[in-house]
């Protein structure tokens, strides 16, 4: 009897499945078309003097300062970063974090002007605020080893030209900027739009 119940049971359930009606596919419902990239992550790239100070600023106005202060190291007689990009307007601090004085000694290199000279004492430091555009030399005159540079810009998006001239900058988002070009103490700017992946620059001479 339970036999016969269970095969009863499964057949009408077999009839049903395979005489009901299928159901018409629904069709997907259209995805929107794709709006095209923005160039988040763009490079800005050309040509300029050697050595050259390449910044792009934002159209509209100055990007705006870093917090806190750039920070050069003195310690295995040696300056840390050797190359230090800091903001005009930003204060830099030199620091000694080793146990022998040193002395930091910085000069404008396009005209070799010297900006200051200070002892800086084991755990002791120097603040001091580049208020001009351009590229520094840092020596310390006990350890004549000990070198380094320090690069004031208007812009965090800042470069300067390799030896054969060519400069990137990598990260830019899209949009209006001034293209800044520093070189001999002489700058430079031009307006640049940066719209798609890669924006090739012709710099001014």
């Amino acid at each position: 009897m339970r036999v016969s119940t269970a095969i009863f049971v499964w057949a009408v359930t077999a009839l049903t499945a395979c005489g009901a009606p299928s159901s018409p596919a629904t069709a997907p419902e259209a995805l929107p078309a794709a709006s095209p990239a923005v160039a988040a992550n763009a490079e800005v790239t050309g040509t300029a003097r050697k050595g050259a100070l390449i910044s792009l600023l934002p159209a509209a106005g100055e990007a705006p300062l870093p917090e806190g202060p750039a920070v050069m190291d003195q310690y295995g007689k040696r300056f840390v970063p050797d190359m230090l990009y800091a903001r005009v307007g930003q204060p830099v601090e030199f620091r000694n974090t080793e146990d022998m004085g040193h002395n930091v000694t910085v000069n404008r290199r396009d005209t070799g002007a010297g900006i200051f000279s200070v002892e800086t004492d084991p755990q002791q430091k120097h603040i001091h605020t580049f208020d001009r555009v351009g590229q520094y030399d840092v020596t310390c005159s006990l350890h004549p080893g000990m070198q380094a540079t320090v690069v004031a810009t208007r812009s965090p998006m800042s470069t300067t030209a390799g030896d054969d001239g060519r400069f990137t900058l990598s990260g830019v988002p899209a949009g209006d900027y001034t293209l800044s070009v520093t070189f001999e103490g002489r700058t430079v700017d031009q307006a640049v739009a940066v719209k798609g992946p890669r924006t090739e620059v012709k710099v001014s001479p």
